[in-house]
């Protein structure tokens, strides 16, 4: 795991963006020795690789790391990760509340949007208050179901996750963009099987449309 808050920093940098140059990584206030010290640091470690055209890029291990690195208690990358899926619909015109990924890993792919549940409070409470939060939208949720995602990119492990998928089918509210990583919007008849959605998205439908209590492991490929 990395220790030095430069080479988080590194990390969480390459999250956002596909991939920078050295200069565009490189703080303001850091001078050179000391940053290409911690940037070595991040390279050795397996999270950062440099490309042919000189630009600095997330791995694999890097990407599932992501800006989870600045995290307080230090996630490992190798741990299954977990989150809670929400899928929400408006109720009048059966529309989906989806995502378009701002960040790596699987940047600009589409899915339902998610959260991470926390000790202090129950997930539907977690799940509620985030919404709101995020895209102004009201719903009440009920679970569904549960499981674990492996995602590769060919032989590369790209997420582990444990999942929750919560439902609410009358969501009301104006919606509004509230968080810099996502960016949101309703859908009145995806396609669920388009190469834009995350490669989970089929398999949480058809679990969704199946309307039973499920556990679902899957191996999944980009």
């Amino acid at each position: 795991m990395l220790d030095h808050h430069l080479q988080r920093g590194i990390v969480y940098r390459l999250a956002l963006e596909d991939n920078l140059r050295f200069g565009e990584l490189q703080p303001d206030t850091i001078d050179n020795k000391l940053f290409t010290y911690h940037l070595k640091k991040v390279v050795a470690a397996g999270y950062v690789e440099k490309n042919e055209d000189g630009r600095y890029s997330l791995t694999a291990e890097g990407r599932r790391l992501g800006i989870r690195v600045l995290s307080n208690f230090q996630t490992l990358a190798d741990r299954a990760h977990s989150v809670i899926f929400l899928v929400i619909r408006r109720k009048a015109d059966g529309a989906w509340l989806l995502y378009k990924r701002k960040i790596q890993p699987l940047v600009n792919r589409v899915g339902f949007m998610h959260c991470t549940p926390n000790s202090e409070e129950p997930i539907l409470q977690t799940a509620a208050k985030l919404c709101r939060e995020r895209t102004g939208i009201t719903a009440e949720f009920t679970p569904l179901g549960n499981g674990y995602f492996r995602m590769f990119d060919g032989e590369e492990l790209e997420s582990f996750t444990h999942f929750t998928l919560l439902v609410c089918e009358d969501a009301s509210g104006e919606l509004k963009q509230g968080n810099e990583y996502s960016e949101y919007f309703w859908a009145t008849q995806p396609d669920f099987a388009d190469s834009v959605m995350l490669p989970n998205m089929q398999s949480l439908v058809a679990k969704y449309q199946a309307n039973e209590q499920f556990f679902l492991e899957g191996t999944l490929q980009i």
